[in-house]
């Protein structure tokens, strides 16, 4: 039996995508010490399900972002205006093994939730993605 790739895998299509976004604790996971923290990052891709990233950090003050269950507010800077959603981290790795200044991370994200209008907004970029995929 051969294993499946990543992309032969996935249940919903992904796309390479780099977009501006930030990341902060939902009002439940708020830190006390940083109640307005946010972690600036870029997408790395896409899909209806989740979204890949990459960050400086891992922390929002003194908060894991990616502890297991932790709920987030991410919102993506799209041409159309800003999404927000809620998530949750699916998985993360350090890119820059050995380097001594600049520290990033790739992070899995699975989308939670998001308002319909948010949805029908980050839905029409996905097709949009998709278009310019295929030529």
């Amino acid at each position: 039996m051969t294993k499946q790739s990543g992309r032969e895998r996935r249940l919903k299509p992904r796309f390479a995508a780099e977009v501006t976004c930030t990341v902060a604790l939902t009002d439940a996971e708020h830190d006390m010490l940083f109640p307005n923290e946010k972690l600036h990052c870029r997408t790395r891709d896409v899909s209806e399900a989740g979204i890949g990233l990459v960050a400086n950090s891992i922390y929002l003050g003194y908060t894991c972002v990616v502890d297991e269950g932790r709920a987030l507010l991410v919102t993506l800077e799209l041409p159309a205006g800003p999404v927000p959603m809620e998530v949750t981290a699916a998985h993360y790795v350090r890119l820059d093994a050995g380097a001594r200044d600049a520290t990033t991370y790739a992070i899995g994200l699975r989308i939670n939730s998001m308002s319909d209008e948010s949805r029908a907004a980050y839905r029409r970029y996905l097709e949009e993605l998709g278009r310019q995929e295929q030529g």
